[in-house]
C-alpha cells in the first residue's frame, strides 16, 4: 500500500519544481503559471490520499501514484539541470537554452497532470476517509507540549523490578558479576536499563559508568572503542587489531569500579566478544545486559538467574495509559473511560503498544466536542485490526495506525530514521539539517528552516514514536533514537514508498552481489557497512540523490574512492560519508553540482576546500571530520549564497581574498581561525551569523572590534590552542551585543577577567573548561551575571569562590567537575540554585553543598536535584 511518505515526498519535489520554474528566466511564462495551478490542484489530491482511509487502496492507487513519482522525477531533473546550467554558464546558457522549446516541455508536464487528474478510477482511492484518519494539522506544532528525555518518562509497572536491580547492582561481589534482563521488543528492558543506569545511587557507587548498543549487526571493534573513549582519546586505537583493544579495555576496567550496560545482546558469540572486554575474575564491577533471547541471558550469567520482565497488568497498563495522554491519573474524562479501557487492555500489557497509542489519543483531545468521537473510531480499528493478532502483531499495527495520524508534512521525517543502524544515538544537529537538505523542511515566513526541522522533531517526540536520548545545557534535544520496532516499521514503510534503499548486511562477496534494477528504485542508498565493495563495482546509479554511509567504525580507503562516488552519483543532493577517512581532497568533487549536504572525513592529506567549490550553487551545508589543527577553505564565502552552515573542529580557514558580496544565510561557523577574523574583513561577509566558535592564537583578538556587528549571534565558543599566554581578553563592549551562551577553553585568564563576562547583558549560559581561569579566587561582586542560569566550570585550580548578594540572581544549574582545591560552593546561590552536578571536587565541596540544600528546605525554596560522584 502506497501511502503518505511516498506522495509527501512527491509533493515536495512538485513545490521545488515551482520554485524553480519561478526563477527561470525564459519565454515560457504563460505555460510556467498554468502548470503551477496544476501543481496546487495536484498537491490537493495528494494530500486527500495521504489522510484518506486505506480500504479501498489497491493496485490501480499504486499505478496511480507510479505515474506521478515518474512525472515528478522527469520534471525535477528538468529544471534542476536547467537552473544549474544557467547558474555555471551564466547569459551564454540562456541564449543556447531558447533553442530547446521548453515551452512545449511544460506543455507535456501539464497533459500528464491532467492525465493524472483526470484518471476514472482516482474516486475509488480518493472516497471518504474515516474520521480518525483525517484529523490533520496544517501546523503540527500548535499542540506543542513539553517533550521529555528518555531518563524522566514515568516508568510504570516495573518499580518493584528496578529496585530490586539496583540492589543487585550495588551489591558487592568479589569479580565482575553480569545480571540480565530479558524479553519480548516493546516490553521495556532498555528503559529498565537506562532507569538504572541514571539512578542517583549508581552514579555514586560507580564513577566509571558506560553504556555499549550491541545489537544484531555489531562490531567487536566498535564496542572496544565504545569502552576506551572513557579512558583515552589517542588516534592511534583505530589501527589496533581487535583483540590488542580488548585487552587494552581489560586492562582500563580493571583498575576502577565500573559499571557497564551492554543492551541488545542477540547471540552468545557477542556476549562472547563482550567478556573478551572484561576482567571477570579480578575486576570490581558490574554488567547489566539486556536481551530479547533467554538462551543468551541464561548463558551470560554468573550467579543471579535473567530477570525476565512480564507483561503490564490490567491497572498498570490503565495507569500508564492515562499518564502518556493526560500526564496523571486524574484528568481522564469520565465520559471515555470504557472506550480508554478497551483500547488500553487491546494493547496486551506491553509497555510500547500503550506509548505509542497513547500518542494517537492525546493527540485527539482537542477540540474536546470531537474527542469521544476521535477515540471512538480509534476503539473501532483496534478492535477490527486487533483480532487473533498475537503481541508483536498488534505492535506493528499499533505503529502503523500510530504513523497514519502522523501529520502530512511529518511523515518524511519520521520514515527517515530508519536509515541510520538500530540502536545508534543520533545527532539532532546532523538529522535536522540532513532533513532540510532532502527538502521535508516546508518553509515558513516567521521562522527559519532549522526552527520548523527542531518543532518536527520535537511533535515526533510528542507523539512517543521518538525517544529523548540527551539534552544540551539548555534543554533542546541533543541525540535521539527510535524503538527497533519503529525502525522496522520505517525500514518496510521505505522499501514500500521507494523511499529509501538500506544495505545492511556485510558487504563481503566478491564479486559484489548486487540488484543493480531495484537499486535504481530509489534516489536515496543508505548503508551499515564498509560499503568499499560497493564502490570498487564502479557501478552508475544516475538518479540517487542521497547517498549515506553509517559504518559502525573510521574506515580508512584509497585516494579513488571520493572519485569512484563522484563517478557513480552523479546527481548527489546529499553526501554523507564522514566516517569514510578520505586520504585527499577529489577534483571530480565540484561536478556534483547539486550538492546541498555534504559531510567529508579527512585524512592526512586531505587539508582543506578549493577555490573551485564556489560552483556547487545549491550547498548549504559542509561538515568535515578532521585530525588537522586547521583547515583551509579558499572559496570566497560570499559567493557560497545558499551555505547556512559549517561544521568542523579543526580551525577554518578562509584564504580568499575577493572582495565580494556577503553571505546572509551563514548561521554556523564553527570553528573559525582566530586569524581568519581578527581584522573583521571575514566577518563582515557573514552579518547573520548565529553560531561561532573560534580557535588558535587568541592573542589577536584582544583589541579586536570584529564581533561587534554581529546581532544575531548568540552562541559562542573560543579554544585558546597557542604557547602565547593571554594577559587580557576583550573588553565587554568588544563581545557581540546579544550573546546568550559563551564557552572558554584553554584560556588560562585571571579570575579578575570575569567581571567583565559578568557585564554582558544577555547572557545565560557560561561554560569554563580545560583551565580557562586560573588562580586561587573568585569573589562575584553584586550585580554580575544577571541573566546567567546556568554555569559550568570543568577542570580548574579555583580555592575560593564567593559571590556577595544580588549575583548569579538567576543560576539554576551548576556543574562543577575536577574543581580538586575548591572548598566551598557560595551559600548565597541557595535561593535559585535546582540543580547541582559535582565530580572530583573535596570533601569540603560536598559539605558546603549539604549546607545549601538544607538552607533551600528551611527557607522552603524547593529541593536540590543533586548528584555527586565520589571526590578525591
Amino acid at each position: 500500500m502506497a501511502d503518505g511518505a511516498a506522495l509527501s515526498f512527491l509533493l515536495r519535489s512538485l513545490k521545488d519544481l515551482g520554485e524553480y520554474i519561478y526563477t527561470l528566466h525564459c519565454d515560457a511564462a504563460k505555460e510556467r503559471l498554468g502548470l503551477q495551478d496544476d501543481l496546487e490542484t495536484l498537491q490537493a489530491k495528494l494530500e486527500d490520499a495521504a489522510v484518506a482511509s486505506s480500504v479501498c487502496r489497491g493496485s490501480e492507487f499504486k499505478d496511480w501514484v507510479k505515474k506521478i513519482r515518474k512525472l515528478v522525477y522527469e520534471a525535477e531533473d528538468l529544471i534542476e539541470d536547467f537552473a544549474t546550467k544557467e547558474f555555471t554558464h551564466g547569459k551564454n546558457f540562456r541564449w543556447h537554452i531558447n533553442k530547446i522549446d521548453l515551452t512545449a516541455k511544460f506543455k507535456e508536464f501539464r497533459a500528464e497532470i491532467h492525465s493524472i487528474l483526470h484518471d476514472p478510477n482516482i474516486g475509488n482511492f480518493l472516497g471518504a476517509p474515516s474520521s480518525s484518519t483525517l484529523t490533520r494539522s496544517d501546523d503540527p506544532t500548535k499542540k506543542m507540549r513539553q517533550v521529555l528525555p528518555l531518563t524522566d518518562k514515568t516508568v510504570v509497572g516495573f518499580e518493584d523490578v528496578i529496585e530490586t536491580l539496583i540492589a543487585n547492582v550495588r551489591e558487592n561481589t568479589p569479580a565482575v558479576e553480569v545480571i540480565s534482563i530479558t524479553g519480548m521488543p516493546g516490553l521495556g528492558k532498555t528503559t529498565v536499563a537506562w532507569k538504572i543506569f541514571r539512578d542517583p545511587q549508581i552514579e555514586h557507587d560507580f564513577p566509571t559508568r558506560i553504556w555499549i548498543v550491541v545489537s544484531e549487526d555489531y562490531k567487536p571493534k566498535n564496542i572496544y572503542l565504545t569502552i576506551l573513549k572513557n579512558f583515552t582519546s589517542s588516534q592511534d586505537l583505530s589501527l589496533m587489531s581487535d583483540v590488542e583493544l580488548a585487552n587494552k579495555s581489560k586492562e582500563y576496567l580493571s583498575q576502577v569500579k565500573f559499571l557497564l550496560v551492554a543492551d541488545d545482546v542477540w547471540t552468545n558469540e557477542a556476549w562472547n566478544d563482550v567478556k573478551l572486554a572484561l576482567p571477570m575474575l579480578k575486576g570490581s564491577g558490574k554488567v547489566l545486559m539486556t536481551s530479547r533471547v533467554d538462551a543468551v541471558a541464561n548463558y551470560a550469567k554468573t550467579h543471579k538467574p535473567p530477570h525476565k520482565l512480564r507483561f503490564l497488568r490490567d491497572d498498570e497498563s490503565w495507569k500508564l495509559l492515562q499518564y502518556e495522554v493526560y500526564g496523571n491519573e486524574t484528568d481522564w474524562p469520565s465520559d471515555s473511560i470504557d472506550i480508554g479501557r478497551r483500547i488500553c487492555d487491546r494493547c496486551g500489557g506491553l509497555p510500547l503498544a500503550i506509548v505509542v497509542i497513547g500518542g494517537i489519543l492525546k493527540e485527539k483531545i482537542d477540540p474536546p466536542e470531537s474527542r469521544k468521537a476521535e477515540w471512538s473510531d480509534v476503539d473501532g480499528t483496534t478492535k477490527k485490526d486487533f483480532l487473533g493478532a498475537d503481541a508483536e502483531k498488534r505492535m506493528e499495527k499499533i505503529i502503523a495506525l500510530s504513523y497514519d495520524t502522523v501529520p502530512y508534512s511529518l511523515r518524511d521525517c519520521l520514515l527517515y530514521f530508519g536509515v541510520y543502524p538500530n540502536n545508534v544515538d543520533i545527532s539532532v544537529w546532523k538529522l535536522t539539517r540532513l532533513w532540510i537538505a532532502e527538502g521535508f523542511i516546508k518553509e515558513n515566513l516567521n521562522k527559519s528552516l532549522e526552527e520548523v526541522a527542531a518543532e518536527n522533531l520535537k511533535e515526533l517526540i510528542r507523539r512517543n514514536l521518538v525517544m529523548v536520548v540527551k539534552r544540551n545545557r539548555r534543554g533542546e534535544v541533543k541525540t535521539c533514537r527510535v524503538h527497533g520496532m519503529i525502525r522496522e516499521f520505517c525500514k518496510t514503510k521505505a522499501v514500500e514508498e521507494k523511499f529509501f534503499m538500506l544495505i545492511s548486511k556485510p558487504i563481503t562477496q566478491q564479486p559484489f552481489n548486487l540488484d543493480v534494477q531495484k537499486v535504481l528504485e530509489f534516489r536515496r542508498i543508505s548503508i551499515h557497512s564498509d560499503g568499499l565493495n560497493l564502490l570498487e563495482q564502479k557501478l552508475k546509479f544516475p538518479d540517487t540523490r542521497s547517498f549515506l554511509c553509517f559504518s559502525k567504525h573510521e574506515i580508512n580507503v584509497h585516494p579513488s574512492t571520493l572519485k569512484s562516488i563522484v563517478d557513480g552519483f552523479e546527481r548527489l543532493r546529499i553526501l554523507e560519508v564522514s566516517l569514510i577517512k578520505l586520504p585527499k581532497y577529489e577534483p571530480k568533487l565540484t561536478k556534483l553540482n547539486h550538492l546541498r549536504y555534504i559531510s567529508l572525513g579527512a585524512g592526512e592529506n586531505f587539508k582543506g576546500l578549493p577555490e573551485s567549490i564556489a560552483i556547487l550553487w545549491s550547498l548549504q551545508t559542509i561538515v568535515i571530520d578532521t585530525s588537522h589543527h586547521t583547515f583551509e577553505i579558499k572559496a570566497d564565502v560570499g559567493e557560497l549564497r545558499r551555505l547556512r552552515h559549517v561544521k568542523t573542529k579543526a580551525g577554518i580557514v578562509f584564504t580568499c581574498r575577493k572582495k565580494g558580496g556577503s553571505n546572509n544565510n551563514l548561521h554556523t561557523l564553527d570553528r573559525l581561525s582566530a586569524d581568519s577574523c581578527k581584522d573583521g574583513e571575514f566577518l563582515s561577509k557573514t552579518p547573520n551569523l548565529q553560531t561561532l566558535g573560534v580557535c588558535g592564537d587568541l592573542t589577536s583578538l584582544v583589541d579586536s572590534t570584529c564581533f561587534q556587528n554581529l546581532p544575531f549571534l548568540k552562541k559562542m565558543k573560543m579554544i585558546k590552542v597557542s604557547e602565547r599566554p593571554l594577559v587580557r581578553f576583550l573588553a565587554d563592549e568588544n563581545f557581540p551585543p546579544y550573546l546568550q551562551s559563551l564557552t572558554l577553553s584553554a584560556t588560562n585568564l585571571e579570575w579578575s577577567y570575569m567581571r567583565t563576562l559578568g557585564r554582558l547583558p544577555h547572557l545565560e549560559v557560561l561554560k569554563l573548561e580545560d583551565s580557562a581561569f586560573k588562580g586561587d579566587e573568585w569573589k562575584v561582586y553584586h550585580g554580575d551575571f544577571r541573566k546567567i542560569q546556568y554555569l559550568n566550570i570543568d577542570r580548574s585550580n579555583l580555592l575560593m569562590w564567593t559571590a556577595e548578594d544580588g549575583s548569579l540572581p538567576e543560576l539554576t544549574t551548576l556543574f562543577l567537575n575536577n574543581c580538586e582545591k575548591l572548598s566551598a560552593v557560595p551559600l548565597s546561590l541557595a535561593k535559585t540554585l535546582q540543580t547541582l552536578e559535582m565530580g572530583l571536587v573535596p570533601r569540603s565541596a560536598k559539605l558546603s553543598v549539604e549546607k545549601i540544600s538544607e538552607e533551600k528546605r528551611t527557607r522552603n525554596w524547593g529541593e536540590l536535584k543533586l548528584k555527586i560522584a565520589p571526590g578525591t
